[in-house]
C-alpha cells in the first residue's frame, strides 16, 4: 500500500521527479517548452511586422533563425542544469538494419501523414482559401540542395534535440511508450499550424518509437531528415508553379486517402520487422501509473495549459483570417 502511495505522489507531482543536480524534471522541460513557444511566436510576430510580405522572399533565413532558437534554448537549458548530454540525448550508434528500415518506412509514412493533413485542409476549404505556407519550390539542383539543408537537415537536428532529446527523456519517467505519445502531441502543437497538426503527430509517434527502440536520437534525426527531404524532392520533381493558396479537390483527397491507407499498411508491416531487429537495443521504461493519471498530470500543468491555449488562439485567428479574406476580401 505504501508503494502505491509513493507511485501516486510521483505521478501527481511532477516537480518531485529528478530534483538532483544534472537531472531532468518534467516541470523543467515543460517550462522550457513554454518559454520557447513564447519566444518563437514573438519572433514570428515581430518578423512579420518588420518584413511584411517580404518575409516569404527570405523564408529560408527565417526558418534557420527558428531552428537556431530551438537549439539555443536546448543547449542553454542543458548548460544551466548541468545535463549529461550523451546520456540524455542518446548519442549512440544506429545499426545498419534499423537504419535501412527507417529509410524504407520514410516514403509510406510521408503519404500517411499527408493524408491526415489533406483531410484537414479539404474541410477548411469550405470556409475560405487556405494560404500557401510559403516554402519555395526548388527550381534547380542548387535550390533543391539548399532546400534540403534548410528544411531537412536543420530541423532534423534542432527539433529532435528538443523533442526526442529533452522532452522524451524527461517524460520517459512515466513510461517509455507513454512518453512517445505525449511528446508526439507536443511535437504537433509545436508547429502551430492547424493544417499541419495531425501529420506531425503521426510522424512524431514514429520518430519517438525509432529513438527508444534503437536507444539513439540519431535514428530520430535520420527519420525527421528523410521525411522533410522527401517532401523537398517531391516538390522539385512535380515542378508545380507556386500559388498563394492551396486547393484540394475531391479527387485529390480520395487519391491522398488511398495512398495514405496503403502507406499505413506498409508502415505497419515494416514496423513489425523494425521491432524484431531492435530487441537488443530497446530500453523500455514501464509505466508507473494509469493513463488517466498521466493525462490529468500533463494537462493540469500550467506550462502545457498555456501552450495549448496559445495554440487554440492561433488556430482561431487563422480560421478567422480565412473567413475575413473570403467574405470581406481583406
Amino acid at each position: 500500500m505504501e508503494q502505491m502511495e509513493q507511485i501516486y505522489r510521483r505521478t501527481e507531482q511532477p516537480d518531485n521527479i529528478g530534483k538532483r543536480p544534472g537531472k531532468l524534471t518534467v516541470t523543467g522541460v515543460n517550462v522550457l517548452f513554454f518559454i520557447f513557444t513564447v519566444i518563437f511566436l514573438a519572433y514570428q510576430f515581430v518578423a512579420g511586422l518588420i518584413m511584411g510580405t517580404e518575409i516569404y522572399d527570405k523564408i529560408y533565413a527565417f526558418v534557420l533563425a527558428n531552428e537556431f532558437i530551438i537549439l539555443a534554448s536546448v543547449l542553454i537549458y542543458c548548460f544551466i542544469k548541468k545535463i549529461n548530454i550523451r546520456e540524455t540525448f542518446r548519442f549512440n550508434k544506429v545499426k545498419a538494419l534499423p537504419a535501412l528500415l527507417i529509410l524504407l518506412i520514410a516514403v509510406p509514412a510521408s503519404y500517411a501523414a499527408s493524408m491526415f493533413n489533406n483531410i484537414v485542409i479539404y474541410l477548411l476549404q469550405f470556409i475560405g482559401d487556405i494560404p500557401n505556407p510559403g516554402i519555395p519550390t526548388p527550381g534547380s539542383i542548387p535550390e533543391l540542395l539548399t532546400g534540403i539543408l534548410v528544411i531537412a537537415v536543420a530541423p532534423g537536428i534542432c527539433e529532435e534535440m528538443m523533442h526526442r532529446g529533452l522532452l522524451l527523456r524527461a517524460y520517459e519517467k512515466r513510461g517509455t511508450y507513454k512518453a512517445v505519445i505525449i511528446v508526439s502531441i507536443l511535437f504537433g502543437l509545436f508547429h502551430f499550424d492547424i493544417t499541419n497538426l495531425l501529420g506531425p503527430i503521426l510522424l512524431g509517434l514514429l520518430i519517438g518509437y525509432y529513438t527508444v527502440r534503437t536507444n539513439s536520437i540519431l535514428a530520430g534525426m535520420l527519420a525527421h531528415f528523410l521525411n522533410n527531404a522527401f517532401a523537398e524532392v517531391v516538390q522539385y520533381a512535380a515542378k508545380q508553379p507556386e500559388t498563394k493558396t492551396i486547393t484540394i479537390s475531391g479527387t485529390d483527397l480520395m487519391l491522398s486517402i488511398m495512398y495514405g491507407i496503403i502507406g499505413i499498411i506498409c508502415v505497419a508491416g515494416l514496423l513489425y520487422l523494425f521491432r524484431m531487429v531492435t530487441e537488443s537495443t530497446a530500453k523500455i521504461v514501464p509505466p508507473i501509473s494509469r493513463a488517466g493519471q498521466d493525462v490529468k498530470a500533463v494537462l493540469t500543468h500550467w506550462p502545457i495549459i498555456l501552450v495549448i491555449v496559445l495554440y487554440f488562439l492561433m488556430a482561431l485567428f487563422y480560421i478567422f483570417t480565412i473567413v475575413l479574406t473570403k467574405y470581406l476580401g481583406i
